[in-house]
């Protein structure tokens, strides 16, 4: 069987680009979550994504910082 691929997995050019499921950005486990409503700040926690922790002072659901 010829394939006109280099031999590695998850580099094609289909519609995921090899990126994994989901399309996620992984930022890795540092960084921030910021309020979209208010502009708080607060550390990114391990394994907690930013979009499950409401902002401390509005309440609003929080987002990671790019």
């Amino acid at each position: 069987m010829t394939g006109t691929g280099s031999g590695r997995r998850g580099g094609g050019g289909g519609m995921g680009g090899g990126m994994g499921r989901g399309g996620g950005f992984r930022l890795g486990p540092g960084g921030n979550c910021v309020c979209p409503n208010c502009g708080h700040k607060a550390t990114h926690e391990r394994g907690v994504p930013c979009y499950q922790v409401k902002c401390p002072k509005c309440g609003s659901v929080m987002a990671r910082e790019q």
